[in-house]
């Protein structure tokens, strides 16, 4: 899909922006995801955009609230005139039950603490006036049916109740709309929509998240699953909705994921067995990790040996490596035997004791430091952290980044593409990276990474924070780090993009009058190095960037 055609957020001054924002991906899916739809869904979706404004409009308001149930007291909205006549169309199209059943947990959810008491009171047990409304809650369990209507819970009651009658369909949409199984219609369609702007990418049928139905059937079983974990905490009844292994890279990554929190659950929860079994299924790195951490516990020594061999020949990634070796560390000493040496930091430290006055004022210490180096002539110092290199590579590889790969791009409001942190993410792309990044080898870079800063300044991307890349600090790193340097440091990025992009100095000090740079990890009192900024320390250093961590300390009163 080009510029011409892409499809916009609604203006907030609009008091019906939020419906306009909803029938955008309503018509986004009909037109890009129909073969995805049965006949009645596809029906039921054309229905909708065919109603009266008003009941289009208090659904929408309905889905991007929280729950399936609604008191019809609390469904009152200055644009919406006749909220009675709105529901009674939603109901006759069959988008709303106006005498749902409902239990003793949703309605103890919907009622005030009175309405409860008030409800409850005349029963055949007392109910003590001084309950708190959570301790209300076994009391109303107490007299809850099977099919039960706020009619039969209370024929007194001031409201009415409302229920969607169309959630499964509304979050099947919302699924093949985001192509991910996190993001939500208050997150996305009320919130960013209005604020974000986004760079245009071309749509093809390749493009979409989905290829077939059942793709769509496993991210939203993938989501009811998590679903029931946060809810219950149930590890067995979760893993019963877990969907079996599907042919999507995607998805088996998100499969992997969830997995892994399955297993995490299973470890709190002291079922140390079937956490190593899931950790074991998970191709994640970080569940490789947890599940040698168990087994150090009850495995054999020979067993764990080898599993940690396995382990350290397949790992990919330096954060998941040094964790490994942690752990050979100490199986090794249980029985006396040498481990391979470690990696010893070469990094180096430095002392600075600041005014108490700079300690006083509030300052993080970050921003002290700034300051009492920026006092020095032809220094800037810039606290940058996370954002400067990773914002810098994003510049470059603008087109790259928004380059429509199949499943990359699914709607038009992404600020990146949906494998961006996944582990094929260069894989995919490593012609055209490679291309790009040749140019470091020329001034062509300097001016590609201008051009873009104009051009795209605003534009939602996950790689540019433009906040923190101010025109000054953007000349000043384009004049004084060596194109040799960014060529290294931009392939440590994207060596893991997800590990790598944190963890990075705090500060950068550029010398003017020397033409150097410097990147400096800023440690106040009692605070000490992450492993993820000591691996970013160490790869600094061996590509030859000055990089040193200070101490800083202040001065007592």
């Amino acid at each position: 899909m080009t510029e011409a055609v892409r499809p916009l957020a609604a203006p907030l001054e609009d008091p019906f922006y939020y419906l306009r924002n909803m029938e955008t991906v309503v018509r986004w899916v009909v037109e890009h995801h129909s073969d995805l739809l049965v006949a009645e869904e596809s029906a039921q979706l054309t229905h909708y955009l065919h109603l009266p404004r008003p009941a289009r409009a208090l659904l929408a308001r309905m889905l991007l609230r929280k729950g399936e149930h609604f008191r019809s007291d609390a469904l009152q909205y200055t644009e919406i005139d006749d909220v009675r006549d709105a529901l009674a169309e939603l109901s006759r199209a069959g988008f709303v039950d106006l005498q749902p059943h409902c239990d003793a947990a949703t309605l103890h959810r919907l009622c005030r603490v009175a309405e409860l008491r008030q409800l409850l009171a005349g029963r055949a047990t007392p109910v003590a006036t001084n309950l708190k409304k959570s301790e209300l809650l076994s009391h109303l369990s107490a007299l809850e049916s099977a099919g039960q209507t706020l009619e039969v819970w209370w024929p007194q009651a001031p409201f009415s109740l409302v229920a969607l009658a169309c959630q499964a369909l509304f979050d099947r949409l919302r699924v093949m709309f985001f192509g991910n199984v996190y993001q939500d219609w208050s997150e996305f369609v009320l919130t960013e929509l209005g604020h974000q702007h986004y760079e245009p990418v071309e749509f093809s049928p390749s493009s979409r998240a989905f290829r077939t139905r059942r793709e769509v059937d496993a991210a939203l079983a993938l989501a009811a699953c998590q679903q029931t974990l946060e809810s219950s905490g149930d590890v067995r009844q979760a893993l019963a909705i877990l969907p079996s292994p599907i042919d999507s890279d995607w998805l088996a990554h998100r499969r992997d994921k969830v997995i892994f929190q399955l297993a995490l659950q299973a470890e709190r929860a002291g079922d140390s067995a079937l956490a190593v079994a899931l950790y074991r299924t998970s191709r994640l790195e970080e569940a490789c990790i947890r599940r040698l951490r168990l087994l150090e516990k009850s495995a054999e020594t020979s067993v764990l040996v080898a599993e940690l061999e396995r382990a350290l020949s397949s790992c990919r990634l330096p954060l998941s490596k040094l964790h490994l070796q942690r752990i050979e560390s100490r199986v090794m000493r249980r029985v006396n035997a040498a481990s391979a040496p470690k990696q010893k930091p070469q990094i180096d430290c430095a002392q600075l004791c600041l005014p108490a006055s700079a300690h006083s004022a509030g300052l993080r210490v970050e921003q002290a430091v700034v300051q009492h180096l920026s006092a020095q002539p032809g220094i800037k110092v810039f606290y940058v952290e996370n954002a400067l290199f990773p914002g810098l590579l994003g510049l470059l590889c603008w087109d790259e980044l928004f380059s429509p790969l199949p499943g990359a791009f699914f709607h038009p409001f992404q600020a990146g593409p949906a494998d961006l942190f996944r582990p094929d993410f260069v894989d995919r792309r490593r012609e055209a990276l490679a291309a790009r990044l040749s140019s470091l080898d020329s001034l062509v870079y300097q001016s590609t990474i201008r051009t873009v800063w104009q051009h795209k300044y605003g534009t939602a991307c996950r790689l540019v924070n433009w906040t923190a890349l101010s025109d000054e600090l953007l000349e000043l790193a384009l004049a004084l780090i060596p194109a040799a340097d960014l060529r290294q440091i931009f392939a440590h990025l994207l060596s893991d993009l997800r590990h790598h992009r944190s963890g990075m100095p705090d500060l950068i000090e550029f010398d003017t009058a020397a033409q150097s740079y410097r990147l400096i990890e800023v440690k106040g009192p009692g605070d000490r190095l992450q492993d993820h900024q000591t691996l970013w320390l160490q790869a600094f250093s061996a590509m030859g960037v000055e990089v040193s961590v200070l101490n800083v300390s202040y001065q007592p009163v």
